[in-house]
């Protein structure tokens, strides 16, 4: 398939080395969508109708309420439950999988990775979208040009954290464009942006137009300045279209339906509250039939078409074009690279995390200091146990609670534009946090476990640490289970809570003795405790095999606990054993991993289709 060049294209907007789509036009007839109510159903959009061409810039435009926004998802693709439509690509039924591969969606909050500078979060979009297929140096030359294109030279070496409003508004587009997309969607991309911030991203946006591409934004109400520089303009008022056409036609079709918009009124305004019935509901239901009858089409026919194709537009869309350009590892090396850069340059909390580990270490150890070799400290020693059981499992959950929420909601905008797979991306959560994961355990095994005088052997320090490590995994894992469903408040409230069932059936049976009979229910509800079984493998570790008798000081005339048999007994751990514990944690490990993985997978699929 050839490529169609843009004829009125300015040379700026073609960005170098990068695949020239054909012009894409976008239709929709008898648009409706709906949302549950106690009445049966309520229509946000009722069969509406439009067209949107490619080098136009379009702003849907209406009172709040109108249908916009809504009507901005489902072209997008975000929104497709509850939909009844005819969309058609270029004249042709729209395949929203192959939709949703050429078009890109900026949404209103412009959500970026703080710690990175624009240059690196544009490298790493070109990493993600591009792979192998360009070199570094043709990547640099593409970035520079996009960042030229959009006013971002000077801001290239400045963290994405201290960007202005416009900056990161312009910045959300230049990553969209990384990969030449010819459709871009952009929910109210003026919104809290002051009048010139505003009039540079229309400008920009209007530029990109010119180079090829179909841009269609849903804006409030855009100053007079603003209006004029979109091509075409589609106003909404209760779900339906009241206007479709040049933004300099508005007027005279306004009084073609009894309405004369003031001198000194902006055209924009003027529509928009005759949208909200200010002037009477019969005026919106004349615009509204005139838009039905086709009235309001024929002034779309007075637009400044020059910024349109003179070329048929293309039925088919080549579908190599829409391959993937980098791979499932190619993406998880450039996401682990990422996250390796942001946690580094956001060092504080580690430092935060692992001065807390040592505080906790050394009072835990001065708490149960010399009780791990003595054998009249035996009961000390298993409140040691249990000290070092509630560290690992509340210690590593609190993080993660309070950290993916805020990162699922820029997760959704960089899935949803096919930045990366999500496989890729939680294998990089998953081993871009692990490092410390190791690194807490150890701090806290290597201070406790010296100042509590636990057997100095190798294996079994090994075997401890092993235990440790992985309750702390679990419960991070855990941890992002419950914060892949739940928002930051409730996630709070529910990750200890959810702890605590494990905790009690943890305890269940200590004490009892080897020949005590529990009851059955109580028997089989601490198997499912990985707790317990976290409890027996740290027992296993530093009393089973074959360990000595503890030593009985001077001062005792008998230790009877000093033997770890005679222990083990008593606390009704007879039954422990080191590697079924570690088959059972690692299970729950798993478990709870793609457990996770699920719901976050649900939770994206959820959110596009709701």
């Amino acid at each position: 398939m050839s490529t169609i060049n843009c004829k009125k294209s300015d040379k700026h907007t073609n960005l170098k080395y990068l695949p020239q789509w054909p012009p894409v036009s976008i239709e929709f007839q008898d648009l409706s969508y709906y949302v549950p109510d106690p009445s049966g159903k309520k229509y946000i959009l009722n069969g509406i109708s439009g067209q949107f061409q490619s080098s136009q810039i379009t702003a849907i435009l209406g009172a709040s309420g109108a249908g916009k926004s809504t009507l901005l998802n489902i072209l997008a693709g975000f929104k497709t439950s509850t939909t009844s439509a005819n969309v058609l690509i270029n004249g042709k039924a729209r395949c929203i999988k192959t939709f949703s591969k050429m078009s890109r969606y900026i949404m209103q909050k412009d959500l970026h990775h703080h710690h990175l500078t624009v240059h690196e979060a544009m490298m790493v979009s070109a990493d993600l979208k591009l792979g192998n297929h360009l070199t570094k140096l043709q990547k640099k030359e593409v970035i520079e040009q996009i960042l030229d294109l959009l006013g971002l030279t000077n801001t290239s070496q400045t963290m994405c954290e201290v960007l202005s409003g416009g900056e990161m508004k312009r910045l959300s587009i230049a990553l969209e464009l990384v990969d030449n997309p010819p459709v871009i969607f952009l929910d109210e991309p003026t919104t809290g942006l002051d009048d010139l911030s505003s009039s540079q991203c229309i400008s920009l946006l209007r530029r990109i137009a010119l180079g090829g591409r179909t841009i269609v934004c849903s804006i409030h109400t855009p100053s007079a300045k603003i209006f004029e520089m979109f091509d075409l303009v589609y106003a909404m008022a209760g779900g339906q279209c009241v206007y479709q056409g040049s933004p300099s036609q508005i007027i005279p079709y306004l009084q073609t339906t009894g309405l004369t918009c003031p001198v000194t009124y902006n055209p924009a305004d003027f529509i928009v509250e005759v949208s909200c019935g200010d002037y009477g509901i019969d005026c919106i239901d004349r615009m509204v039939t005139a838009a039905g009858n086709g009235r309001c089409n024929s002034w779309s026919l007075h637009l400044a078409n020059q910024n349109v194709l003179d070329e048929q537009f293309p039925e088919d869309i080549d579908p190599r074009q829409l391959k993937c350009r980098s791979t499932s590892w190619e993406q998880f090396k450039v996401l682990h690279n990422r996250r390796w850069t942001q946690m580094w340059r956001d060092s504080k909390h580690i430092k935060l995390q692992i001065s807390v580990t040592l505080c906790v270490a050394l009072l835990v150890g001065c708490l149960f200091k010399g009780c791990g070799n003595d054998a009249t400290k035996a009961i000390f020693n298993i409140r040691f146990h249990f000290t070092t059981l509630m560290f690992c499992t509340f210690t590593p959950i609190m993080p993660v609670l309070l950290r993916f929420p805020g990162e699922i909601d820029l997760l959704k905008r960089e899935h949803f534009n096919r930045w990366f797979k999500l496989a890729p991306y939680y294998w990089s959560l998953l081993l871009g946090t692990a490092p410390i994961q190791l690194v807490l355990p150890l701090t806290y095994v290597a201070v406790t476990y010296l100042m509590s005088d636990q057997p100095m052997e190798c294996i079994r320090m090994c075997r401890f640490f092993s235990v440790t490590t992985m309750l702390a995994f679990i419960s991070e894992s855990m941890g992002l289970l419950i914060a892949s469903r739940f928002r930051l408040v409730i996630g709070i409230l529910v990750g200890p809570l959810a702890i605590i069932p494990f905790m009690i059936l943890a305890v269940s049976g200590i004490g009892y003795g080897k020949d005590a009979e529990l009851p059955l229910h109580l028997m089989m509800l601490r198997n499912f405790s990985y707790i317990r079984f976290g409890w027996e493998g740290m027992f296993e570790a530093l009393y089973g095999y074959d360990r000595a008798d503890s030593v009985c000081p001077n001062s005792e005339i008998f230790c009877w606990l000093a033997n770890a048999d005679r222990l083990k007994s008593v606390l009704g751990m007879h039954d422990a054993n080191y590697l079924v514990s570690m088959v059972v944690l690692w299970s729950y490990y798993l478990g709870f991993v793609m457990t996770a993985y699920f719901m976050i997978k649900m939770r994206l699929k959820f959110s596009a289709a709701a």
